[in-house]
């Protein structure tokens, strides 16, 4: 016990240092707009360094001696590495990555200023980057401030990604009735959500929302447990960053902090309400008001709606040119429930294809394809879910009519419960990056089968992990599709490095590919070419394409890129 207490100290100082860490830098870094001398590479080590002191200083009952924190700092140290070494390893070879979100990190590294000014209509995609929220891009663009490649900025995915897989493990890990193998099981199941694990290696922002969500429920039950500084300022943080990462994120983190003040008052926790409280009023009003200047406060004055341009009376739609093909005039229950029970897939509007029902537990091979996609747009959490959701409502009925064993925390329905609400006010929520908290919903009912009576459910439970653990392998081979698209990058620039004359280009929607260009010291020219231009060649994974130069070479292909290039033409068939 003494171990397992120890495991769980250093586990969660090491997710609370790291969470610490990115909200300070989102402080620090929006402290810095508004006095003008905008994103540098101190931000980040500062942030870490005061987030060090701060962990320190609060959480002297489970640190002890100096010598103990020492771990979560080493350990801290050691992700954030290691983080960064595998986001530089691949590329982001994503649409909206490649279109705008490295653009915003680019440009807040290169000294925009977005609390003061406005980048032109000459940048690609400037309405979004100029109204969409910042809080990914800020701490993004403090770390590609200390390291010049655009991909460092991808870590940061990971370091909240393994901070709140630490937090949620440190409390599993307390729970007697749980065995260790267990709980880190269940965590890696929890953390392991297709939307969180398919966009860990791009700049797309719903995996930091929908890891955060998660770490806003671990933070609670902690906060429950001990009301202390240490947690409430890790709510704090947690609110601050959620509140920034997207609109939905600050819709979702003020919903759920709403239900949790209407738990505490229900359940009469008067001195836990009173410091959440005051504690959701603070972190709500920096993260609106301070890091969240531009977008909140600037799209309200002059915009006249917060979420512009999503929302408000010159809205621009993004959801016409995403439905699929099939849900057209249909309500939102309707598509939701054909996306759910759909084949895996990303049907685009105005394809012959359209979204299709299929059988739960069954799938095909083009949707173990599918679920590794960033942004699949039907049945997004992978073919498997569907089988997943209904078992889970089976396991919740058997527990709520079981009258022997431990009564399930009443708590845990009303966690339910919320989660199913936040999921219906989402207009939109057959896109499973919108709303990525529905993963939790079957986890949850899970971990209550095995607090309440484990053997009485352990086929179902059984059957239950070994479909969780398919879904997140079909969305873990992310990782080797991308490998093998970034090896196919690297050889293409390298075939382009070989000119020493300026290559002509059209970036297309993805802009900043130009980045990747001047970091290998490959000059270029921007040109408009027609379709019918002789030598043309898209750069991977976008619509940018250039002119081969005239007296380019081809480098022998290894075997990996012949196998990437087969891949590559099968997938686009």
């Amino acid at each position: 016990m003494k171990t397992e207490s120890q495991t769980s100290g250093i586990l969660l100082l090491t997710g609370t240092l790291l969470i610490y860490t990115i909200a300070l830098v989102l402080v620090i870094s929006s402290i810095a707009l508004f006095t003008g001398t905008g994103i540098s590479a101190w931000q980040l080590p500062v942030s870490f360094l005061i987030a060090g002191i701060i962990c320190y200083s609060l959480n002297q009952p489970i640190i002890k001696t100096p010598l103990f924190f020492l771990r979560p700092v080493i350990a801290s140290l050691v992700i954030i590495a290691l983080c960064v070494a595998i986001s530089l390893y691949f590329y982001d070879v994503s649409y909206d990555g490649q279109s705008y979100h490295q653009e915003a990190i680019y440009q807040l590294k290169n000294g925009w200023n977005p609390f003061h000014e406005m980048l032109p209509e000459s940048i690609k995609m400037a309405i979004y980057i100029n109204h969409y929220s910042k809080g990914v891009e800020l701490p993004q663009s403090a770390l590609y401030s200390i390291i010049p490649y655009i991909e460092v900025s991808k870590a940061t995915n990971f370091i909240l990604w393994i901070a709140t897989a630490c937090i949620l493990l440190s409390w599993l890990l307390t729970i007697q009735k749980l065995s260790r193998w267990k709980c880190i099981l269940i965590t890696l199941i929890a953390v392991g959500n297709p939307v969180v694990v398919t966009q860990l290696i791009s700049t797309y922002v719903d995996g930091q929302l929908a890891i955060m969500l998660l770490c806003f429920l671990a933070t609670v039950i902690w906060i429950v447990r001990n009301p202390g500084y240490a947690n409430l300022l890790l709510l704090a943080s947690v609110i601050i960053i959620t509140s920034n990462i997207k609109f939905t994120g600050l819709v979702y983190i003020v919903l759920f902090s709403f239900f949790l003040l209407a738990w505490l008052v229900f359940t009469k926790r008067t001195l836990i309400l009173r410091r959440v409280f005051l504690t959701s009023i603070i972190s709500g009003l920096t993260a609106v008001l301070l890091v969240g200047f531009n977008p909140y406060y600037i799209n309200t004055t002059q915009y006249k709606h917060p979420f512009y341009p999503l929302m408000g009376s010159e809205k621009v739609d993004i959801i016409g040119y995403n439905l699929p093909a099939g849900f057209e005039d249909q309500n939102g229950f309707m598509k939701f429930t054909r996306s759910i029970f759909g084949r895996t897939d990303n049907v685009m509007p105005g394809s012959d294809r359209k979204a299709a029902l299929k059988m739960p537990f069954t799938f095909q091979k083009s949707e173990i394809s599918n679920a590794a996609k960033v942004d699949t747009r039907v049945a997004g959490f992978g073919p498997l879910f569907s089988g997943i959701l209904l078992l889970s409502f089976a396991l919740l009925v058997m527990i709520l009519l079981n009258k022997q064993g431990v009564k399930p925390d009443k708590n845990a329905y009303y966690i339910l419960a919320v989660i199913v609400i936040s999921v219906i006010v989402m207009p939109e929520s057959w896109w499973a990056r919108y709303i990525p908290q529905l993963w939790y919903f079957p986890v949850i009912i899970l971990l209550l089968a095995e607090l309440n009576n484990p053997l009485k459910y352990k086929y179902l439970n059984g059957l239950i992990y070994l479909l969780f653990i398919g879904s997140i392998a079909f969305s873990s081979l992310t990782f080797g599709w991308n490998f093998m698209m970034t090896k196919l990058v690297d050889y293409q620039l390298s075939r382009i490095k070989q000119t020493a004359q300026p290559v002509q280009v059209e970036w297309g929607s993805a802009q900043s590919n130009r980045i990747r260009f001047d970091e290998n010291q490959i000059r270029y020219q921007e040109v408009k070419f027609n379709d019918d231009d002789p030598g043309l060649e898209f750069i991977i994974r976008s619509d940018s394409r250039f002119r081969v130069p005239a007296n380019i070479a081809n480098p022998p292909k290894s075997k990996i890129i012949q196998w990437a290039e087969k891949f590559q033409t099968v997938e686009n068939q």
